[in-house]
Formats: structure tokens, C-alpha cells, sequence
């Protein structure tokens, strides 16, 4: 029973030992940084004081150099010549004077550039004593502002093409630093045919389809042998859905369209649909609208099988990204 009794009593005391000598390990690391950073402000301002003095002695030497010892004489100067027109030296200054004070001008320069350099350093030093952490954050700002930035997206909320921030946040519209890039819907302009930000329904064309698969779809006739006449009416994306209030819908465009030509970009040069990616923003930035140039079913039937040409008619529209 005594053991008993006794054991909690030095479980006590061993608990009480450890948070003691805990406490004072952590009084002397902060006492520690408190010491260095007095150390460092002291060296610091007797770096300034000779620092300021390096410049007064800097300043009335330049002023003795550059003026004039009496009328009508040259000044000695701070890099002229000290010879005469002849070739002789010159007799009006004294050039022992003249190149002592020169020298100490040239050390001044050199002394006072090292102690400037050894003051930035100092200044590091004591910026990182009072935040440890600073470094480690503007490492990894950096590193974060290297990485690749994704595409922009559309804004459904502003109805703008916004950019991420190296943070994360978005740029390119008020309030932005407030709101989360990844968090956006993914939404793309009409047609951007990237799968990636085609997968949410809230987009303005959800998805697209390369002109591969729409092998089997109407392709209005082309002139036989022209390549370039074939690509230019051949229909190379569908448009699946579009957002209300989105740009698409305000140009008019629906769904089951068939995109024959978006601005320069038909079949044969849209690259899988990633030139419309990178254009569509080009022509936002600008403020400018793209030509659309399209097939719509004539009926509004999903019946309506893709080799009825008849079925089909050729619309034109002018879409404005934001």
C-alpha cells in the first residue's frame, strides 16, 4: 500500500521535472533569438554610423575635387587629366593633394558599397529572426508561381474569361482573390471541345466532338479534289448544351448544331478542337466577335436522321466571348 501511495507521487514529480525543464528549454531558445536580434540591431547601427561617415568624408572630398582653387583655374577634378595642353604637369593645383584625395575617394566608393552589401544581408538576417516562416513561405511562392497555369475558364457569376493567381485565387475580376479558382464551374466559351472543362453541365457548351466522329453526320457538298473546300464545309463540332445567360445563348446558338466554321478555325485546322481553346480568349481580350457558321436541323426533332440534307439549313452568328 505504501508503494502504491508512493508511486503516482513520483509519477508526479517526474511530470513536473519534464514540463519545468520543457518550459525553460523554450525561455532559452527565446531568449536565445532575443539575444541575436539585439546583437544583429547594434551591429547594425554602428554599420550605419560608419556607413554615414564614409559619406560626409565621400561628399567634402568630391566638393574639393570638382571646385575651383581660384579664378580663372580648373578645378582639380575627380578623373582629369593633370597635365597641361604641353604635356607638362599641371602648376596651378597641388597634385600631391590632388591624387591623395582621388585615392581616398576610390576607397570610400569600394568601403562604402561592402558595408551596404553587409547591411542588406544583416537586414535578411534579422527579417528571418522575426519571421521564421518567411522564407519557407516565399519558397513555396515561387515554386508556385513556376508551375503551369491552367486555361482560363468562364465565369458564369460575372460572365467574363478569368485566369488563376499563382495562390489559387482568381484573377481578372473584382473580388477575386476572395473566390477559389479550382471551385469554378468548368465552363468553357460555345465551343472549346476541351474534355477537361467540358465535364459540368453548367458550362456554356458542356462538350463538343472532333470532327472525326462526325463521320456520319451532313456534309453540304464540296467541289471535287479541293481539299480546302472540303475542310471549309464540313462540319467539325456539335454543340451539346448551353448555359442560359451565357454568350453562346445570347448568339443564338442550340443545341444539335453542327459547327462548320468558327472564325479561321474549320476541319482542317482546328487541332482537335484546342485552336478554338486558345482562340476564344484571344478574341475576349479584344472585346471583338467571332463568325460562326453552322448547319441547325430544320425541325426541332431528334429524329431527324444526319443524312437528311434537306433537313438541315445553313446559319450564320456572331458570338462575343467575355
Amino acid at each position: 500500500k505504501v508503494k502504491q501511495r508512493l508511486i503516482p507521487r513520483e509519477e508526479e514529480e517526474v511530470r513536473k521535472r519534464f514540463h519545468t525543464n520543457s518550459d525553460t528549454m523554450m525561455q532559452g531558445n527565446a531568449g536565445n533569438e532575443r539575444d541575436a536580434e539585439s546583437m544583429l540591431r547594434q551591429e547594425l547601427a554602428k554599420l550605419d554610423i560608419k556607413k554615414k561617415s564614409m559619406e560626409h568624408e565621400a561628399d567634402a572630398i568630391y566638393l574639393e575635387l570638382t571646385t575651383p582653387p581660384g579664378e580663372d583655374i580648373e578645378p582639380m577634378g575627380i578623373d582629369t587629366p593633370l597635365v597641361d595642353q604641353d604635356g607638362y604637369p599641371r602648376g596651378d593645383i597641388d597634385l600631391y593633394r590632388c591624387r591623395t584625395l582621388r585615392r581616398r575617394f576610390r576607397e570610400i566608393k569600394t568601403d562604402h558599397k561592402e558595408i551596404s552589401n553587409k547591411i542588406e544581408e544583416m537586414l535578411v538576417q534579422l527579417s528571418a529572426l522575426k519571421n521564421p516562416n518567411k522564407k519557407e513561405h516565399e519558397q513555396k511562392e515561387t515554386a508556385a508561381r513556376r508551375l503551369p497555369k491552367p486555361k482560363p475558364k468562364y465565369d458564369s457569376k460575372t460572365g467574363k474569361w478569368v485566369v488563376m493567381n499563382w495562390d489559387g485565387t482568381v484573377a481578372g475580376i473584382p473580388g477575386g482573390e476572395q473566390r477559389n479558382f479550382a471551385e469554378l464551374d468548368r465552363q468553357v466559351s460555345g465551343l472549346t471541345g476541351d474534355d477537361e472543362m467540358s465535364s459540368h453541365a453548367s458550362s456554356l457548351v458542356n462538350s463538343t466532338r472532333s470532327h472525326t466522329t462526325l463521320d456520319n453526320e451532313p456534309h453540304p457538298p464540296s467541289t471535287v479534289g479541293d481539299h480546302t473546300a472540303q475542310g471549309l464545309k464540313k462540319p467539325f463540332a456539335r454543340v451539346d448544351a448551353v448555359a442560359t445567360g451565357s454568350p453562346a445563348q445570347t448568339a443564338g446558338l442550340k443545341e444539335e448544331d453542327l459547327i462548320i466554321k468558327f472564325g479561321p478555325i474549320y476541319a482542317d485546322n482546328n487541332d482537335h478542337l484546342r485552336a478554338i481553346a486558345g482562340f476564344v480568349p484571344e478574341v475576349a481580350a479584344e472585346q471583338e466577335s467571332i463568325e460562326i457558321h453552322l448547319l441547325r436541323p430544320k425541325l426541332n426533332d431528334a429524329a431527324v436522321a444526319p443524312g437528311d440534307r434537306e433537313k438541315w439549313e445553313s446559319v450564320s452568328l456572331q458570338l462575343k466571348p467575355k
